[in-house]
C-alpha cells in the first residue's frame, strides 16, 4: 500500500493548519514581542503577517497545483531536478536533529507542572510524550485530523474567554503606531521573534496529497487556518500587554498562565497546563506527521531504503514514523546531555525553514503563471527581509543544504535527459 486516503476535507486542514502554527510559541511569543515592541507589538505582528501571506499563498497554489507528500521538496525538484529535491529533504530531515527536541521538552515541562515534580523528571515525561506523538502518527492522518479539529475549537473557546473577561475592548489602549527612525527599529526587530510563530508552512504542503479536493480545499484550509491564528496571537498580545504579564524569560515563558491566574484565579493554574501540553503535543505530533511523509518521498526517490515507502491500514507511513521517532529520541537524548541551551535549538531551525521558503518562493517563480510570479517577488522578499533578523543561525541550515546538494552530484553522474527537462532563468 504506497496511495494516501484522501480523506482531509477543508474544516479538517484549517484545523491542522491552526494547530501547526500555534503550539509552543503561543505559550512565550506574544509576550517575547511586547517585551521587545512595548506598545507597538500589534503592529509588530501585522507587519509579520503581511509578510508571511504572500508566502502562505505560493505554498497554497503549489500545494493545489502539485499536491504531494514531498511538499516544499517537490515543488523544487519540478523546478531544479531531483539532486535539488532530494538535497531540501535532506535539508529538512536535519531539522529533527535540533527542532522536536525543544517542543518536546516544553510540552514535559507542564506536565511537570500537572503532578507537581520536579525538573528531574521532564526527561522522562519527554520520552513518554514522544511515544505517544508516534501513536498518534501512526493511527492515521483521518483519525489525527478529527483530534486536532476538537483541540482547535478548544483553544479557540478558551481564548474567546479570556477575551471576554479580559476585557479585549480596553487593551486597544496599549496600541501605539512607531513614528520615529529608533521605534520603527525597535517595530522591526520584533518581527524577527514573531515569525518563529508561522514556521510550519512547508509541513503542511506535505499533507497535499491527503485532501479530498487539493485545488479547492488545500487553499482554504491553509488561508484560513492562518487567519485564526493571525487573530488568536493578536487577541493574546492585547491582553498580556493591558495586564502587564510579561517581562524577563521567567515572566515571558509563564506569561500565559500568569495571565489565566489573574483573570480566573490560582487554582486554574493546573487545568490550563494541562491545556498548554495538549496544544503543544498536537503542534509536535503535526511535525512528527510531517517528517515521516518526507521520508516517504524520500524513499520513493530512492535516497531513502524502499522500506519506508509502504503505508500501514491506516495510511500511515508506520516505518517512517518510527525512524523519525528515532531520530528524535536522539536528539532529546543529546540535548539532555550535553547541556546545549535551548535557544541554540531553536535558531537552527529556523535557520533550516528559511532556506526551504526561499528556495520555494524561486522554484514557483518558474513553475506558475505570469500573474503568480508576481507574488512569487514579493514572497522571495519577504524571506529575505528576515535573513537579517536570523543572521548566523542560518550556517547550520546552509552547510547542511550544500553538503547535501554536493552528495547528490557526487552519487551519480549528470543525466543529459534530465538536465533537458529544466527550463533556465
Amino acid at each position: 500500500m504506497t496511495q494516501y486516503q484522501k480523506t482531509l476535507g477543508p474544516i479538517q486542514g484549517m484545523a491542522m493548519t491552526v494547530t501547526t502554527f500555534i503550539g509552543t510559541g503561543l505559550m512565550i511569543l506574544p509576550a517575547m514581542s511586547v517585551t521587545q515592541a512595548g506598545s507597538f507589538a500589534f503592529y509588530a505582528w501585522l507587519i509579520t503577517a503581511v509578510m508571511i501571506i504572500p508566502i502562505a499563498l505560493i505554498f497554497a497554489l503549489l500545494g493545489a497545483r502539485y499536491p504531494s507528500a514531498g511538499g516544499a521538496s517537490h515543488y523544487i525538484g519540478r523546478a531544479f531536478g531531483s539532486r535539488y529535491e532530494k538535497a531540501v529533504g535532506w535539508l529538512f530531515l536535519s531539522i529533527l536533529l535540533v527542532g522536536p527536541a525543544v517542543a518536546i521538552k516544553v510540552a514535559a515541562a507542564y506536565l511537570a507542572i500537572i503532578f507537581k515534580t520536579s525538573d528531574q523528571w521532564i526527561l522522562v515525561f519527554s520520552l513518554i510524550t514522544l511515544a505517544g506523538m508516534l501513536v498518534f502518527a501512526i493511527v492515521g492522518m483521518q483519525t489525527s485530523a478529527r483530534f486536532q479539529t476538537g483541540i482547535v475549537l478548544v483553544m479557540i473557546a478558551t481564548i474567546l474567554w479570556l477575551c471576554f473577561i479580559g476585557d479585549i475592548q480596553a487593551t486597544s489602549q496599549v496600541i501605539e503606531s512607531p513614528v520615529t527612525r529608533s521605534e520603527w527599529q525597535q517595530t522591526l526587530y520584533a518581527t524577527g521573534v514573531i515569525f518563529w510563530c508561522f514556521l510550519g508552512i512547508e509541513v503542511m504542503a506535505h499533507m497535499g496529497a491527503e485532501f479530498k479536493n487539493p485545488a479547492r480545499d488545500f487553499p482554504i484550509a491553509l488561508l484560513g487556518g492562518i487567519t485564526i491564528v493571525i487573530l488568536a496571537y493578536l487577541s493574546l498580545v492585547l491582553l498580556i500587554a493591558w495586564h502587564h504579564t510579561y517581562g524577563d524569560e521567567v515572566t515571558n515563558s509563564q506569561s500565559l498562565a500568569l495571565l489565566v491566574s489573574k483573570l480566573m484565579g490560582e487554582t486554574s493554574s493546573r487545568v490550563f497546563a494541562a491545556g498548554a501540553y495538549i496544544i503543544a503535543f498536537a503542534n509536535v505530533a503535526i511535525y512528527i506527521l510531517g517528517f515521516s511523509r518526507m521520508v516517504q518521498s524520500m524513499a520513493q526517490q530512492g535516497a531513502l531504503h524502499k522500506t519506508f515507502i509502504g503505508l500501514n491500514k491506516n495510511g500511515a507511513p508506520e516505518k517512517a514514523v518510527l525512524l523519525v521517532g528515532v531520530i528524535t529520541l536522539l536528539s532529546i537524548l543529546f540535548s539532555e546531555l550535553s547541556g546545549w541551551k535551548m535557544a541554540w535549538f531553536i535558531e537552527m531551525t529556523n535557520g533550516s525553514f528559511l532556506i526551504i521558503y526561499t528556495l520555494t518562493c524561486i522554484a514557483a517563480i518558474k513553475l506558475v503563471n505570469r500573474t503568480a510570479q508576481v507574488l512569487a517577488m514579493v514572497a522571495l522578499l519577504s524571506c529575505g527581509f528576515m535573513v537579517f533578523f536570523i543572521g548566523k543561525s542560518m550556517f547550520f541550515a546552509m552547510i547542511v543544504f550544500c553538503l547535501a546538494l554536493l552528495y547528490e552530484y557526487m552519487k551519480a553522474p549528470k543525466s543529459p535527459v534530465e538536465e533537458s527537462n529544466l527550463h533556465i532563468l
